[in-house]
């Protein structure tokens, strides 16, 4: 095994959006017979439409592919775009919850208190809040002695705040008498540096120490060991039912710790939501994008595979949505145990582009736009009637009743 440094034992975010260049430019043209000038003008038009699409997007999503006509490109949003999309859906002033599902360490532990199966946090570290009875590490000595002592291992370690895994790792196990802990991905990092490193970025917002989930053999047969999350996104489209919109199995790259598709290797499954079965696979994104119907290290066939606990997946991921009827569109991130599903985080503004990156299909099409229409129309009718609820308060208190 090789030694990472102290500053890099935490996984780092995705590199920066870089425009275009010239190569790119040169590639589409000789592989697609699409010319520059024609990329540029598909590019004005998607900006001029406000899908919220940057010009890496762009690539990103193939749509210089012959295949797309403007009406099929015009369908795709960017990250800016899943972003508006998501507030249409979910009104600022309708989001009394979302304090509550962004912070990771009350959102499971709330979770499970409804009896909603979620992962276990066996300690937080922060220095100072409280959280009831769970363990608190407040300072390097308390997570040297968590982590050798009373952890039990394997561990997900992450941010309380945050997304895209920025700041996670897995941690197999630790090497007492060297005071070594083994991650998931090969490397060790001395136990002392990495408690710095915890305290230094995290010690404020929250760091969280959770039992790491086990998954279901047959998806490890396929995929390997590493968790590789079941993306079920919900809507609801009637208020009080909230259903499943679209789902996606998210396969970490053979050498990774987490399943973000912005680590180099990972790959995204469009699954079918009535059966539960991979419709399609790819790793990569634009020009290097690659079709995947066997892992790449396992052999094993991924389109045509079906995800175990199928049904309770979906009924899961519904329940929970239930529980927050004021949100129009939230992404679970559902780990599949061989004991069944639980949820592993909750987001209230999924990234639709994982969707598109996926089916390569816009998330604007017409089977989920007229139900986009319908929950956000019920949306901006609710913001009125609060608007006028609270108009009208205050006229009483004016006039003192």
């Amino acid at each position: 095994m090789t030694s990472a440094a102290a500053e890099s034992s935490l996984l780092a975010g995705p590199p920066r959006k870089k425009a275009p260049d010239a190569p790119k430019l040169v590639r589409v043209a000789r592989e697609h017979g699409v010319g520059p000038l024609t990329q540029f003008g598909q590019m004005m038009s998607l900006q001029m439409k406000r899908t919220g699409i940057h010009t890496s997007e762009y690539y990103d999503f193939e749509l210089y592919a012959p295949r797309y006509s403007a009406e099929e490109r015009a369908q795709f949003v960017g990250t800016v775009g899943s972003h508006r999309l998501n507030l249409r859906l979910s009104p600022k002033s309708l989001r009394q919850h979302f304090d509550l599902m962004n912070d990771k360490s009350m959102f499971s532990t709330f979770l499970s208190g409804l009896g909603l199966r979620t992962t276990e946090t066996q300690a937080i570290v922060n220095v100072s809040r409280s959280f009831g009875k769970m363990t608190v590490l407040r300072d390097p000595a308390e997570i040297r002695n968590f982590l050798l002592n009373d952890a039990r291992y394997p561990l997900f370690a992450k941010p309380a705040l945050g997304s895209l895994s920025v700041g996670s790792a897995l941690i197999e196990g630790v090497d007492a008498e060297d005071e070594m802990l083994r991650f998931g991905n090969g490397k060790t990092v001395a136990l002392e540096a990495f408690a710095q490193e915890v305290l230094k970025h995290h010690a404020k917002r929250g760091f969280l120490f959770q039992s790491a989930v086990r998954q279901h053999p047959t998806l490890t047969a396929i995929a390997g060991p590493a968790l590789g999350t079941i993306r079920v996104v919900t809507v609801t489209e009637e208020a009080d039912r909230p259903r499943v919109l679209y789902v996606l199995w998210k396969i970490p790259s053979p050498d990774a710790m987490s399943d973000n598709f912005w680590q180099s290797g990972s790959m995204l499954a469009n699954v079918d939501i009535d059966t539960g079965e991979v419709l399609g696979c790819r790793r990569g994104t634009g020009l290097d994008t690659a079709r995947v119907d066997d892992h790449p290290v396992t052999g094993q066939p991924i389109v045509g595979a079906r995800i175990p606990f199928w049904s309770e997946i979906k009924a899961l991921a519904e329940q929970a949505h239930a529980v927050f009827p004021n949100v129009g569109v939230m992404g679970w991130d559902v780990g599949v145990s061989e004991d069944g599903p639980l949820i592993v985080e909750g987001n209230n503004s999924p990234f639709h582009t994982l969707y598109q990156l996926a089916t390569g299909e816009g998330v604007m099409n017409p089977r989920f736009t007229p139900v986009f229409d319908v929950i956000a129309a019920r949306q901006a009718a609710q913001v009125k009637r609060n608007k006028a609820a609270r108009k009208s308060e205050r006229k009483r208190q004016r006039r003192g009743e």
